[in-house]
């Protein structure tokens, strides 16, 4: 791994563990934490390698004699240091995304939820406002062992099925994904936790997902395509977080590939993420046949690269396939260029990409590939016929600026019509300019 890298890692390693950062440091001189929260502005906002180091330097020196400070070096050491196991477990450091004047303060947050459907396969409530939620989920990822209730960051060959059970707190705010920091406990009632894994043959996870998709409000299903850097935990999360804030109408289904879930592996995802294509398009040949009147894909960041080679390389799967969504692409634009034109040739589908210009993550790609990326906007965002262009730039303000799609509202509304309603860019709120659509500012 370069070191440009390693640098950047730590750095966005450290902003989405902002909040806990801040904690650890304690009490602070009013001058004192003022300081901190311009350093994360201008951590934030660096888009120079050196700039950054410069800018790690101080906050280093800003906590040196704090309880910060240690946790700080934990936070920076694994950026590089990670366990090679692929996977890392429960007792991660969180990542929960929270704004940077909010980091000083500790009081209630506002309750925020919206009901969905669209992953309640059982409808079971657990107590005191948790939510229990089921995943069904496809992965070509390699077992921890017979029962394949845990899988790894390395490819197992076959695709293996099962369901994933998840529960959400009721005080869980929309677009986050609230996980317990390493020094707290697992609870059900503050946290979205997986709480368990089961392996299903292909027969039963058809079935079962036939069932779910007659139950919903809309017999239609959405395949979530996770990005790099997630783990198979990760993943499960998240596609519930997604489910239950964009309220999506029919039933949202993982297909997890395996990333190793560590930076440094960066360069062996992007070899693993096109070798998946080909376990995404068996999954969806097995659900030929099914009551789903629509199917649609959405991937983020190098999920796209899934997507991409699974439908443009593969014999097309006899469903009603209806949108294609890449969300912050992290595909190179002579790649794309070369494989969409391929996926439209059996016959048109409805595509979408949304691009941001503060997505840090696709900056950095694109300086180690020496070329731009399809979801970062850099003057104006890439555009291609039919594929319906989005900057999102104006809506894109979270911290690191590549999670966007799953966490602000403009952003799951957005979704929602598109995915619900099958609404174009101009009906959905959307400002025309030139070739592509962009968000009012």
């Amino acid at each position: 791994m370069t070191e440009a890298l390693r640098q950047m890692a730590r750095a966005d390693l450290l902003l989405v563990n902002w909040d806990s950062l801040r904690l650890s440091i304690g009490p602070m001189a009013e001058a004192q934490a003022a300081e901190f929260i311009e350093l994360g502005r201008r951590l934030a906002a660096a888009r120079d390698v050196g700039e950054a180091a410069e800018i790690l330097d101080q906050l280093f020196e800003l906590v040196r004699n704090t309880p910060g400070a240690a946790y700080m070096r934990e936070l920076t050491a694994r950026a590089q240091l990670e366990d090679e196991s692929g996977t890392r477990g429960r007792n991660v450091v969180g990542v929960a995304k929270l704004d940077l004047d909010e980091a000083l303060t500790a009081g209630p947050r506002s309750i925020e939820s919206t009901a969905s459907l669209g992953l309640q396969l059982t409808g079971v409530s657990q107590p005191l406002g948790v939510k229990q939620v089921s995943v069904l989920f496809a992965t070509n990822r390699k077992a921890t062992g017979p029962s394949a209730t845990a899988f790894l960051g390395v490819d197992g060959g076959e695709v293996k099925y099962g369901v994933a059970t998840v529960s959400i707190p009721a005080v869980h705010q929309l677009g986050k994904l609230e996980k317990p920091h390493f020094w707290n406990t697992k609870d059900a009632e503050k946290y979205v936790l997986l709480q368990d894994v089961d392996s299903l043959n292909q027969a039963d996870f058809a079935a079962k997902l036939g069932e779910a998709a007659l139950k919903a409000k809309s017999p239609e299903i959405l395949v979530f395509l996770h990005g790099f850097n997630v783990t198979f935990e990760e993943a499960a999360l998240r596609a519930a977080q997604f489910a239950e804030d964009s309220s999506f109408e029919g039933v949202v289904v993982l297909y997890s590939w395996p990333s190793r879930g560590f930076v440094r592996d960066y360069f062996a995802d992007e070899e693993t993420a096109v070798a998946s294509g080909g376990g995404m398009a068996k999954m969806l040949r097995g659900l030929e046949g099914g009551p789903w009147q629509k199917v649609h894909l959405l991937a983020h960041s190098m999920g796209s690269r899934v997507m991409l080679s699974g439908i443009a390389d593969n014999d097309r799967p006899k469903l009603p396939l209806t949108q294609l969504v890449f969300a912050a692409a992290d595909v190179g634009v002579p790649l794309f260029n070369e494989k969409f034109p391929k996926v439209q040739e059996a016959g048109r589908l409805r595509a979408t990409s949304y691009a941001s210009g503060k997505d840090r993550a696709l900056w950095l790609s694109s300086l180690l590939h020496r070329g731009p990326r399809v979801g970062m906007v850099d003057g104006i965002p890439y555009c291609i016929d039919q594929l319906d262009s989005i900057d999102v730039t104006a809506v894109s303000n979270g911290i690191l600026g590549h999670g966007y799609w799953s966490e602000q509202r403009p952003l799951l509304s957005d979704l929602l019509a598109l995915l619900d309603q099958g609404r174009p860019p101009g009906k959905r709120g959307l400002r025309a300019v030139g070739p592509y659509w962009e968000f009012p500012r």
